[in-house]
């Protein structure tokens, strides 16, 4: 499964490459992710972190930043009960900031249901994605951030 969606900040790349290097506000912008614990920072200079992830029941697992290349790109791997890889590239266009999100994991279906299923999820990931990007332009426009 693979879901993509774009957005277009108005903030400097570098401001919005910091909010994202912070775990802890993957929460504050993913509507279904409910808790985010930095547990350290990889030798990269990426980030560790345990996760809880809600759709109707919890979702757990860890994420390592294993790409972190300020202020361009982070690169997560998820483990635990969703298995995937989540990537944040950041460009800048005139003063602003371009923001690709990239989310790929596999939903551990039979080929059959994936079929069935797979168009479905594939649809309602891209919506959270393009919420979550709503929702980081939203927090990074409140007076006081980044």
């Amino acid at each position: 499964m693979r879901a993509v969606a774009e957005a277009v900040i108005d903030r400097p790349r570098e401001a919005v490459f910091e909010y994202m290097d912070v775990p802890e506000n993957q929460a504050r912008i993913s509507p279904r992710l409910s808790r985010v614990e930095t547990l350290g920072v990889l030798d990269n200079g990426g980030k560790r972190a345990r996760y809880t992830y809600r759709l109707g029941f919890p979702f757990r697992g860890e994420v390592r930043g294993v790409v972190h290349e300020p202020p361009e790109r982070i690169v997560f791997e998820l483990s635990g009960d969703i298995e995937g890889r989540l990537q944040w590239t950041f460009e800048t266009v005139d003063d602003r900031t371009l923001v690709t999100y990239a989310a790929e994991y596999d939903l551990g279906l039979p080929p059959i249901l994936d079929r069935v299923l797979g168009p479905i999820a594939a649809r309602y990931n891209r919506r959270e994605l393009e919420r979550t990007l709503s929702n980081l332009d939203e927090q990074l426009s409140e007076p006081g951030d980044a």
